[in-house]
């Protein structure tokens, strides 16, 4: 997800322990369903022991929207305070978005929407999903940081030329949205399915933006170490309240537990060798991580 703020803090917060949907090719398996949720006091105790302006970049395990009540105003609350917000969320609910200020919405730095069309169907919840997307469009649809994607799993290609006829007529021509294409990067794809992604871009090229396949370690691959703020001001926060800086190295992965109110971040920069994840692309686009001297060719 890509998000443009100059927050110190940055924090990839999976609030939810729940998702709405049951998506096959979830990369969060299993899916969870009805786990611990993060309340806006925990998120809260957070931003008072930093006391610095913080993007919070909700994605992760669960849907945002599933993981608290519409009338708790969970989003409305937090962007009450001094923060920068990132939603990757599936459009199922929204709940108080619609009722949000002019000045709250300016905070909303980046929306990442999915349309996962399978499961609408098996939900009966297409409509819903086109009514919110259609909220989410006129709030913030003029701006650079919303994406509209969908995933292109090759288990339901079938599906993929319904799915993009249901957005043209639903999103498309209404509003003139357009749309992203997004590989499976966990099911390989054949010479058939790449066919029929050659064939949906000639049928359906007025309203795709891109087809994307992500790559989050070429952009570190001239560079043998890296320094990082995971745990200082980079962290990922979890639905139990666990907070890593960094999920994939050992060293870092306890820097406190928002619930257990309890929050440990390191003093230094750490200097990493195995720069390569999500987490680090997103560091790197920000600007707060330091590369070290290029490696030679």
């Amino acid at each position: 997800m890509n998000i443009e703020t100059d927050a110190e803090y940055i924090v990839f917060v999976s609030s939810s322990g729940h998702c709405s949907l049951d998506c096959t090719y979830c990369i969060v398996n299993p899916i969870v369903k009805h786990q611990p949720t993060l309340s806006f006091e925990d998120i809260e105790y957070f931003l008072d022991n930093v006391q610095k302006k913080t993007a919070l970049i909700f994605s992760g395990k669960g849907d945002y929207f599933a993981g608290y009540k519409k009338n708790e105003k969970q989003l409305a609350r937090l962007l009450e305070r001094n923060v920068e917000i990132a939603l990757d969320i599936n459009g199922v609910m929204i709940h108080e978005f619609v009722e949000l200020t002019e000045q709250q919405l300016n905070k909303i730095r980046h929306i990442n929407l999915t349309m996962h069309y399978r499961q609408l169907v098996d939900k009966n919840a297409l409509e819903v999903w086109r009514k919110n997307a259609l909220i989410l469009i006129d709030k913030k649809g003029d701006d650079d940081n919303f994406m509209l994607g969908t995933i292109l799993s090759p288990p339901e290609n079938n599906l993929w030329e319904e799915a993009l006829s249901f957005f043209e007529k639903a999103i498309f021509e209404p509003v003139g949205q357009k749309i992203v294409l997004i590989k499976d990067v966990n099911n390989p794809f054949n010479a058939v399915d790449e066919a029929k992604v050659s064939a949906l871009q000639a049928a359906f090229s007025h309203l795709i933006t891109e087809v994307r396949e992500e790559d989050f370690a070429s952009r570190f691959k001239n560079h043998s170490h890296v320094l990082c703020p995971a745990g200082k001001t980079y962290f990922r926060i979890w639905n139990d309240g666990s907070v890593q800086g960094c999920p994939y190295i050992p060293a870092l992965n306890d820097c406190g537990n928002i619930k257990a109110r309890r929050l440990e971040p390191r003093k230094n920069m750490f200097r990493c060798s195995e720069a390569k994840y999500c987490d680090c692309y997103t560091i790197a686009a920000l600007g707060k991580m330091v590369f070290e001297s290029p490696l030679q060719q």
